[in-house]
Order: C-alpha cells, then structure tokens, then sequence
C-alpha cells in the first residue's frame, strides 16, 4: 500500500512510518523537517492545503499525526494547525481513500477520573488550548469523513527518544521542579510506542475489510496501568537519575498549575492547570472494544518498556563518551 503519514518527525510518527516500511509498504512523509525514517520525506507545513494535496496525490492512505503539542500554545496556532491542517487532510483523502486520524484521550476530559472508561465523545470545551482543538479536530472528522475513517486515541505515548512525557519528566526532576500531587497515586494507563505504531497500522488494515468501527474513536493504551509515581520513579531510574520527587496536595498542586500556566512567559510553563489536574485523576480504560475491533494487543508492558529504556539510555551515554 502506499501511505502517507503526516507528522513523521515526530516519535510517534517516525515509528508508524518505519512499521509500515517494514511491512513492504510505499511510505512518505510530510513535515516541516526531515523525518529520519529512511522513507520518502516531503517537506511541508499541514497550514499549506496545496502543498498536502501534492503530497497526498498518488497514496491510497493517510495517517495523520501532525499536531502542535504544547501546553500552552497560542490558540490561533493550535486552531490553525489542529483544526485547519486536519480539515486539509480531509480534503486530500478523498483521493487516497482512506484515513486514520489520531486523537487524544483529552478530547473527553471533564475533570473527572477515567476508571475503566471505553472511548467517549470528545466534547473538551476548556481553556487548554491543544486539548480543545484536538475536540474540534475529532468532531469535524466526523462530520466530515467521506471515505473509511479510524480514529484512534493514543494515551501517554513514551519510550526511548521521547521529549514529550520522557523528556519533561528528566527537565523537571534536573530543576528541582518535579511535584507529583498526592504522593502521585493517580492510576494511569501509557502506550509504548511501538505499541501506539502497531495499533495505528492495524487501524489502518482495519479501514479496509471492517467498515462498521470506521468512524468511531477507540482508545489505545498498553493496559498496564500503574502509579503515577511508580511511573516517574522508573523513567528516572531507567536514566540513571538519583533525583527525588516531592508531593504536594492535588489542590495545591492545582492553584500552582493555575498561577504558571497563566503567568509564565513562553508556551513551555512547568505546569498548568489542565496537566495538574490529568496528573491528580487516575486515566484507565477498558480496552477489550479496541483489541476486538484493531484485531490488535499491546506487547510492550511497562516493566519491559523501562527495560527497553534503560537500554537506550545506556547506549546514549556510551556515545557520549566515545
């Protein structure tokens, strides 16, 4: 198959477009920069909608994981780029299709823990900004789709080379500035990433041969839930750091989260209060609809992940030295 997967910069994304090249399909990938995949790399920004449509012409199918991920970026950034660049990938599908759309588990928070949840409607409406235009994103793929359509929400992808959930755990714990509410109790389930990828192509195999789960978002996860803080302390271990972590109370945690998110200069403050308040919740969810439907199970469970980790981190540092 010939596929085009948007966003291949990315962790995620690099890793999807290397699965499907190992498979024996036609990759290529549009970003702003190289992907580093080995597959076909067309650079561009999701904003162009003609630049896409190139791109896009001569593929049966689009993956589409280009996003702006930050926890506070301008609303007319993650407007432009979440939800114009994926009503431009709607519009390039016609030609190829078929789509998968990753979402978010954030499109359906409410401020309420997630225990045992199936995927719910995303209906976000709050003030964080990637959170809401990732709602209107999924919403107008709905509304919208008009050839065989997955959409699948990854939750809390990690694994070696990671800067999102990896990389601002190490930042903080290096700047004395790693809080976890209420001892980090919280219950989370995270996705390794070659678990995330595996789903994502099955999802894909999927548009073609179950017509009846297009269209409906599936959560995807490792099904391993653990601690929050049984989750911070083997990142840090897996890295070799001996850094600690403090608990405060999850409603101190929140007016903190509150005060940066607002106060602090750039899209990169070290908490905010939507994050303040994911971390405080414990976030699981029943994955047998999405084993049934993907025709798919994760491999990875976290202890193996940290393994794997601490593998990777091993071989940075022999680099470093050399």
């Amino acid at each position: 198959m010939r596929v085009l997967v948007t966003g291949a910069s990315s962790l995620l994304g690099s890793t999807v477009a290397r699965q499907l090249a190992e498979r024996g399909d036609a990759v290529s990938c549009f970003q702003r920069r190289p992907s580093n995949t080995g597959c076909v790399d067309v650079l561009g920004d999701i904003r162009d909608a003609q630049g896409l449509r190139r791109a896009a012409q001569g593929n049966e199918a689009i993956i589409h994981l280009a996003a702006l991920v930050a926890p506070r970026p301008a609303w007319s950034d993650a407007y432009a780029i979440n939800v114009g660049g994926t009503a431009h990938v709607l519009d390039a599908s016609v030609e190829c299709g078929r789509l998968v759309y990753i979402s978010t588990p954030s499109v359906a928070f409410e401020n309420v823990a997630s225990v045992g949840e199936e995927a719910e409607e995303a209906r976000y409406t709050g003030r964080d900004a990637y959170a809401r235009s990732k709602a209107l994103a999924e919403t107008l793929v709905l509304e919208r789709m008009s050839v065989p359509t997955m959409i699948l929400r990854p939750h809390l992808v990690w694994g070696p080379g990671d800067t999102q959930l990896v990389g601002r755990i190490l930042e903080r714990a290096e700047q004395g500035r790693l809080v976890l509410p209420d001892h980090g109790r919280a219950l989370l389930d995270t996705t390794y990433v070659d678990d995330a990828a595996s789903a994502i192509v099955a999802g894909l195999d999927r548009t073609g041969d179950a017509p009846e789960i297009c269209g409906r978002p599936f959560v995807v996860t490792g099904n391993d839930p653990r601690p929050l803080a049984e989750l911070v302390q083997g990142i840090l271990t897996a890295a070799g750091r001996t850094q600690a972590f403090r608990s405060l109370p999850a409603p101190l945690v929140s007016f903190i989260g509150r005060g940066v998110g607002r106060l602090w200069p750039n899209d990169e403050p070290p908490l905010t209060l939507f994050a303040a308040r994911q971390l405080s919740l414990s976030h699981w969810f029943d994955q047998r609809e999405t084993h049934a439907a993907l025709r798919w199970k994760p491999q990875v469970n976290v202890d193996e992940g940290f393994e794997r980790l601490r593998s990777w981190f091993e071989r940075q540092d022999k680099k470093t030295l050399r």
